[in-house]
């Protein structure tokens, strides 16, 4: 038997799955002479507009060597199968921890920390400030009709973490063990399989939320208790080393004053958004580390604009999906640049605060993705802070602009990117999907004039690529919560506190993740190193 590997095989649009077929083709074999045919990686190929197909990667074996010519030959290459699990990992069994480990916040970090040691025999007790995810829902759904911020269950914190309100995006740059274990589970908990396989794999808000019921099962199934509407309060550090959560029903209407825990492995996991916890930690001396991150703000076209500059006119979006962009300028300085970050197709905008008086913008989309809106965020880097909050401090400032230039009750201020670039405040705004209303404004009264600066070098680039980017470009105002500002210093291989023993942090809160799976990962690299003590 022989093993080759084919990358790049087209596939018409028409025919998705059909690679077996393409694959004989390719090759002018009988398609029952290919054995072991598996998909490795496929994606949209629309690097010709107008002409858009599938592309797959595929490993197989034939019972005779293979001699191509032409493109075939191009593509074709011997390859090796190789079987990789998590037990190849070096470090496995490598890291002491208690067999009861206290895990912190229900995002995908706490949420696959706690699948994976449970499975691994831990007992785990997880604890979230916010609400199961259904009733997480009702509580945003009250906040876009009466604008009442619950600081504990709204846009970013509640079960599912901040992503289970965004795009749901799947892809990440860098695959490995423990992220295919991720997906694998996710497959497990009724996703649809193409997640492993496919580049940029996508779930959406709605499918989402079935998944997370699922997960919540399984760790109930294996024993874990899940706590929520329960907030971290404190810590107890006694010679470097944790001894004791402080841990307070936040549930309406509570009296809970906090009582304290005892713990000695603590796996924080609660998300870029929860300043408080950095202050806490910083107050009891555990070593942070300000960070770069980048903020700007969300812009929204019309998504057959986009349609049509990206994949070219006549294709037929039922086939591939709305149309995504990945935009990046660097400015004339040469010193920092504008791109495009989780961009939505056929997607809304919605308010994300986690402070009462702040504004923030985030974009979210459904399994579907066939909204008549597309948006993304225009984003400039930010350098890591001298001081360090000062990150956070300006991320705050910027947002409590916004809230009052909205007029204090999370309407967003708005501008077209015409306007934007005339210094111009709109006479009448573009229809958004911005759930709570917009007020045109002047971005460049109130937001930082560099990243106005930069934003609009980027939007006039942006236009050579995708034409009418400008004309039919909406802002709405701001995005600050792309990555934390602040990085919870670890031990790259145990994961755990440079100064604090039993600190686990993971994570975009820990600073070292950035997305749904990568966050996820994090949680299984944890438990899969993770011994007791």
């Amino acid at each position: 038997m022989f093993t080759y590997r084919f990358r790049e095989l087209s596939v018409d649009l028409r025919k998705k799955g059909q690679f077996r077929e393409a694959l004989a083709r390719e090759l002018r074999l009988n398609p029952e002479a290919i054995f072991n045919l598996n998909v490795e990686r496929f994606a949209l190929d629309s690097r010709r507009r107008g002409e858009p197909h599938w592309s797959y990667n595929v490993i197989f074996d034939v019972n005779a060597p293979l001699h191509a010519s032409g493109n075939a030959a191009r593509g074709l290459t011997q390859a090796t199968r190789e079987v990789l699990s998590l037990d190849d990992d070096p470090q496995k069994d490598s890291v002491p921890m208690a067999s009861h480990v206290s895990v912190v916040g229900a995002g995908p970090a706490g949420l696959w920390a706690c699948l994976h040691l449970l499975r691994r025999g831990f007992t785990v007790d997880l604890y979230e400030q916010g609400k199961p995810v259904e009733e997480r829902f009702r509580d945003i759904r009250r906040f876009f009709a009466e604008r009442i911020f619950n600081e504990h269950s709204n846009v970013l914190f509640g079960e599912g973490g901040a992503g289970a309100f965004s795009d749901g995006k799947l892809n990440t740059r860098s695959r490995n063990l423990f992220s295919e274990a991720v997906l694998k589970d996710m497959v497990k908990f009724g996703i649809d399989e193409s997640v492993v396989t496919f580049a940029k794999p996508h779930i959406g808000t709605d499918r989402l939320v079935l998944m997370l019921r699922k997960v919540r099962e399984e760790i109930a199934r294996l024993g874990g208790k899940i706590h929520y509407s329960t907030a971290l309060e404190d810590i107890e550090i006694k010679d470097s080393s944790i001894t004791a959560i402080k841990i307070r029903d936040v549930a309406p209407g509570s009296s809970d004053m906090g009582h304290w825990v005892p713990c000695e492995s603590l796996v924080l996991a609660t998300g870029h958004s929860s300043r408080r916890i950095y202050e806490l930690l910083h107050d009891r001396g555990v070593t942070l580390e300000s960070k770069a991150f980048a903020m700007g703000v969300r812009v929204e076209h019309p998504q057959e604009l986009i349609n049509i500059r990206q994949l070219g006119k006549g294709v037929d979006t039922r086939l591939t999906g709305s149309a995504e962009y990945a935009l990046t300028a660097k400015t004339l300085n040469e010193t920092s640049a504008a791109y495009s970050f989780c961009m939505c197709p056929g997607g809304v905008l919605v308010p994300c605060a986690s402070e009462a008086g702040t504004l923030a913008t985030n974009g979210m989309s459904y399994s579907r993705r066939n909204g008549p809106k597309a948006n993304g965020a225009i984003v400039v880097p930010v350098q890591a802070s001298e001081t360090l909050f000062g990150g956070l401090d300006f991320q705050r400032k910027i947002e409590s602009n916004a809230f009052r230039v909205g007029g204090k009750n999370y309407a967003a201020p708005a501008q077209t990117i015409k306007s934007f670039l005339a210094h111009h405040t709109d006479k009448n705004l573009p229809k958004s999907t911005y759930p709570c209303g917009l007020v045109a404004c002047n971005m460049w009264d109130w937001l930082d004039k560099t990243i106005c600066k930069s934003l609009a070098e980027g939007f006039q680039n942006f236009d050579r690529k995708i034409p009418g980017f400008i004309d039919q470009g909406l802002i709405v105002a701001p995005e600050t919560r792309t990555s934390s500002p602040l990085r919870v210093t670890r031990n790259n291989d145990t994961l755990e506190s440079v100064n604090t023993q039993g600190l686990f942090v993971l994570g975009e809160g820990a600073g070292y993740a950035g997305g749904i799976v990568t966050s996820a990962a994090d949680g299984v690299r944890l438990a899969l190193r993770a011994k007791r003590k």
